[in-house]
């Protein structure tokens, strides 16, 4: 057994990234057996994590931390000396790691009931085409609020996985789904189409490329998509040549594709039409809510209703005096409503006008755990200690990176500072999708399927 250590030192686009653990390292384990280069991947890693009071991204690309590896991992995330990683945590990057079903396992085990993670590559890995293993990974997934999820470039699944995990899928949070080089065919092509058109389909971003999905299944699932109202970017390109090529002429099959995506971009840029006016009609509708709804004098007694809100806003103990808008019949009311809103279904503006007539969803931000207080006062206290070391023109915002900044994460940039904070305007950005997906306002109910 021999250990080489290369003379080049690697570095990572993120290693400047305070809240980011990156595996490159300045050397490479060749030549030992795939269980001891496993456990020094998984040893160093867990290394840095200790060494950190913040971590939001593990940047764990091209190692050998394999199966065994990632069991250990994800018990040491579920141990208390990595509860600070795990409940911070919300991007995990797996690339290329040789990872496989037992792996997996592992990944799904974490996964699930797990609100914090958003981001999920598990690209370039064998994984496994067991399909236990596969609904078990999607049963997890469907019980997370994972917004992104890459697993391309893993020639070994091929249409055994795809059909499972489309089957099995139904969250509504995902968001980004890249399937690119997994080795389909277009036998899965009736599984995906009925993915995409179904009620169980959130996604916004769906990418298929480098499989052998044929034009024919290109179209299949272009149409099936014209019924899909949240997708707004979807890749067919660089699929394989049809079997039958050799009796069309090239330039036929160029024509076909051309029609194809002509269709595809015009449907996709409906659905971007559409799901921008729901949102901001959704946004809209909520800051009128509040402030007609939520009285400080309502008593919440559970009933979702407009009538038992209106009888709330009559019987108020506000100081204000009562609008005379809780007068009105409910059908007016209902009519009024809708007028603000006019793009969204009368299920949606309810879910929305009972959400903002709940006192209880002013603290759904800021009143959390005890837990996340404490670690919110930890990295206030850090980022001071960092700031006092520094001379006022040396100050940068702190902890500013490029990450997906955690629901508990506080911005702690001065405020003429908090306009430029990157991380802020993504944290802003997550939340709304979350309050978007939990009042099912993130899709047009006009016209979707159900």
């Amino acid at each position: 057994m021999q250990l080489k250590l290369s003379r080049s030192i690697w570095r990572h686009k993120y290693d400047q990234d305070p809240a980011t653990v990156c595996s490159a390292i300045n050397y490479r384990l060749q030549n030992i057996s795939p269980r001891l280069a496993s456990t020094l991947a998984v040893n160093s890693i867990i290394g840095a994590i200790r060494k950190r009071q913040v971590v939001h991204r593990l940047y764990l690309g091209a190692g050998s931390v394999g199966d065994a590896g990632c069991i250990r991992l994800f018990e040491f995330l579920a141990s208390p000396a990595g509860l600070h990683c795990r409940e911070g945590l919300t991007e995990l990057f797996l690339t290329s790691n040789k990872i496989g079903a037992q792996g997996l396992l592992a990944v799904a085990a974490f996964l699930r009931g797990n609100t914090v993670l958003r981001e999920l590559c598990l690209s370039g890995n064998p994984l496994t085409t067991d399909p236990d293993v596969i609904a078990e990974f999607a049963s997890a997934l469907n019980a997370s609020r994972l917004c992104t999820l890459q697993i391309l470039h893993s020639n070994s699944l091929g249409d055994s996985f795809a059909q499972v995990f489309l089957s099995q899928l139904t969250t509504p949070y995902l968001r980004e789904l890249d399937l690119s080089a997994t080795s389909m065919t277009r036998a899965i092509v009736p599984t995906l189409a009925d993915y995409v058109r179904s009620t169980r389909c959130r996604l916004e971003r769906l990418q298929c490329n480098a499989n052998s999905l044929t034009l024919s299944g290109a179209r299949r699932i272009v149409s099936a998509i014209e019924e899909n109202y949240s997708l707004r970017n979807v890749k067919l390109d660089d699929l394989h040549i049809d079997d039958h090529a050799v009796a069309v002429a090239a330039e036929d099959r160029t024509i076909g594709w051309q029609v194809c995506n002509r269709a595809l971009s015009a449907v996709l840029q409906r659905n971007s039409v559409h799901m921008a006016r729901v949102r901001d009609e959704s946004l809209t509708l909520l800051r009128y809510s509040r402030a007609l709804f939520l009285r400080s004098g309502m008593e919440i007694d559970g009933v979702h209703t407009l009538a038992s809100l209106s009888r709330r806003g009559r019987n108020s103990h506000s100081f204000h005096v009562p609008s005379p808008f809780f007068d009105l019949p409910a059908e007016l009311q209902q009519e009024i409503i809708s007028y603000l809103a006019p793009s969204l279904s009368h299920q949606q503006r309810m879910r929305i006008v009972y959400f903002a007539a709940d006192v209880t969803t002013l603290f759904y931000f800021n009143c959390q755990s005890d837990g996340i207080r404490g670690r919110a006062r930890q990295l206030q206290a850090l980022v001071n200690i960092g700031l006092s070391r520094r001379s006022p023109s040396q100050q940068e915002p702190p902890f500013e990176g490029t990450w997906r900044p955690p629901m508990w994460w506080k911005c702690h940039c001065s405020t003429d500072l908090q306009p430029s904070c990157r991380c802020l305007r993504r944290w802003k950005k997550e939340m709304r999708d979350i309050w978007l997906t939990q009042v099912a306002c993130n899709v047009d109910e006009h016209h979707d399927v159900l």
